[in-house]
């Protein structure tokens, strides 16, 4: 519905003009005019008649000459009495306006809840990415100072490689992959932070503007609902003062008592309410309206949730480099000359020792076959170093592939048993689903009894002069039609909506008015069932309980009282 939409509502103000009218011998006004479009009521007042045709009231002389004749008597008569059933009509088209705004604002106020909700939540979690994004930044700024001061190269690289111990190829080429994988990680922890930043700041934005939306459709609903209300509150009172007055033309026509005029009429209202059910009923279609309510515009899914934590950086610590050795070298003999030394007591002369003679040929060989046999060595070391890492490195391709087939095989198995134990949990649903609903079912069948609960507290509510009707309310006291039925059925563990409108929507199976059980619910509409402004609950014998409006509060009443009835149910 539009919003401020008045449903063709009329605001109208009764002003007596042309003097009252009572029973007995009181005087009758001038002639006044019913125009059915903007609607003149008696005596010159407003009044939205039902029927097209302009209507005018009778005059002194009108009623005079009809009291004469009965034909004429008969005929001003009926137009009277036509003319306060259309006054009900109009009176229910007020009242369908208010309720039909006060349900699209109740509507909007849950829709403002869920979005305020959820621009908080995205406020929060906005914030927890920015931060997480900063501690991202700057540990990715800790090592580009790194490897800056030290000319691209890690400090801890350097040491290791450097580093007299620790000189197995296999552990440095590790520890180098080791690095770089981290490098690499860290920077990639950074574009991911960097991306997850930029998407919780647009989905808390757009969280932002939906709530600033909501907050706009919750006031101008306001604005109608309270439009309305003040009219059709307007309008209780013009009916009021109009019906009073009809009815004591009527008795003035007919030279009876207001009284037994104000019984008459009421005896003709009800009568019009039946006849106008039976209608209804015989018109049901066979099928409910395939119509659902208007939905409102959802939030994007929310991005992936932040991580609580920034991975720690694997780096070449001070613990873990490898240590290097730092013992002094062993004193070795030269041809330097011996420090001056406190001279021994009584020394002696030393004989010079004769030196040997050398051969140099000999020694020439000599040192030859040693450097061969050093160089063999030195290539047979090196071999064996190659063939030692080749090794290695096929074995740990050999564990690598091992490792991935394993971890392979492992997804696979936990992929199939997730598949299973998924579709073990959907079986389990829909089983429990099917009994669930077959004994829904059977609790239906038996004639509303599982509603009795509900049923007690609506009737000893509407017994209890204590409890009024208000627009909006929820208790404890106070209700309107949705939040009387939704607390009532809460009495018997039946959890509803808050409106009428998904009341009607949110499930149950529908029924045809005309096969309705006690505890089955019943819906005005003013649009064919895409919307209900009201609801009631069905006691069975053609009553139901409800909170109807605010002139009449809580109450029980006939079915054909509720107003505008949709041809379909609900049973829960």
């Amino acid at each position: 519905m539009a919003k401020g939409q008045l449903l063709g509502v009329a605001t109208c103000t009764l002003a007596l003009i042309g003097g009252t009218l009572v029973s007995g011998t009181a005087a009758i006004g001038a002639p006044t005019t019913i125009d059915s479009t903007i609607g003149t009521s008696t005596f010159g007042t407003v009044f939205p008649a039902a029927a097209p045709a302009q209507r005018t009231l009778p005059t002194r002389a009108d009623v005079t000459a009809a009291k004469k004749d009965p034909a004429a008597l008969k005929s001003m008569v009926a137009s009277l009495e036509g003319l306060i059933l259309d006054s009900n009509d109009d009176l229910a088209t007020a009242e369908a306006s208010a309720m039909n705004d006060q349900d699209a604002y109740e509507t909007t106020s849950g829709v403002l809840a869920e979005r305020n909700a959820a621009a908080q939540t995205a406020r929060a979690e906005a914030a927890k990415a920015t931060a997480y994004y900063d501690a991202v930044k700057k540990q990715v700024g800790q090592l580009a100072g790194d490897l800056y001061r030290n000319g691209g190269i890690n400090p801890g690289v350097s040491s290791m490689l450097n580093a007299s111990e620790h000189n197995d190829v296999l552990y440095k080429a590790a520890t180098m992959q080791t690095l770089a994988a981290n490098r690499s990680a860290t920077l990639t922890t950074a574009q991911q932070a960097a991306s997850l930043w930029a998407e919780w700041q647009n989905y808390a934005a757009d969280a932002e503007a939906a709530a600033a939306d909501a907050a706009d459709a919750n006031e101008s609903a306001l604005a109608a609902a309270e439009r309305t209300r003040s009219a059709y509150a307007t309008r209780v009172d013009e009916q009021k003062k109009l019906r009073d007055e009809l009815i004591g033309q009527l008795a003035y026509l007919q030279d009876t008592k207001r009284a037994e005029e104000a019984k008459r009429v009421a005896a003709l209202e009800n009568q019009q309410r039946e006849d106008r059910l039976k209608a209804e009923l015989a018109a049901t279609p066979a099928e409910p309206a395939a119509q659902k309510p208007a939905e409102t515009v959802a939030v994007a899914a929310a991005p992936q949730a932040v991580p609580d934590a920034v991975p720690t950086s694997t780096s070449l610590s001070p613990a873990s480099k490898p240590k290097t050795t730092n013992s002094r070298p062993a004193t070795v003999a030269t041809n330097s000359p011996a420090r001056t030394s406190k001279p021994a007591a009584d020394p002696r002369p030393v004989a010079a020792s004769t030196p040997k003679p050398i051969t140099s040929d000999t020694s020439a060989a000599s040192k030859a076959a040693e450097q061969a046999a050093a160089q063999r060595k030195a290539e047979a070391k090196a071999a064996a170093q190659r063939q030692a890492a080749e090794e290695a490195k096929a074995n740990d391709e050999a564990r690598r592939k091992a490792a991935k087939e394993e971890a392979d095989a492992k997804a696979a198995a936990k992929a199939e048993a997730d598949a299973k134990a998924a579709a073990e949990a959907a079986q389990e649903r829909a089983e429990e689903a099917a009994r669930k609903k077959a004994a829904e079912e059977a609790a239906r069948a038996s004639s509303g009894s599982s509603k009795e609960s509900a049923i007690a507290w609506a009737l000893k509510t509407a017994a209890d002069d204590s409890n009024y009707y208000v627009y909006g309310g929820n208790g404890p006291d106070a209700y309107d039609c949705s939040s009387f039925v939704r607390a009532a059925f809460a009495q018997s563990g039946i959890s509803l909506p808050r409106t009428s409108t998904s009341q009607y929507f949110a499930g149950g199976t529908k029924v045809r008015v005309s096969q309705l059980k006690r505890g089955d619910l019943v819906f005005s509409t003013s649009n064919g069932g895409s919307s209900f402004y009201h609801v009631a609950i069905y006691l069975g014998n053609g009553q139901v309980v409800h909170a109807r409006n605010p002139s009449v509060g809580i109450s029980t009443t006939p079915l054909s009282w509720v107003n505008n009835m949709y041809s379909y149910g609900v049973r829960y």
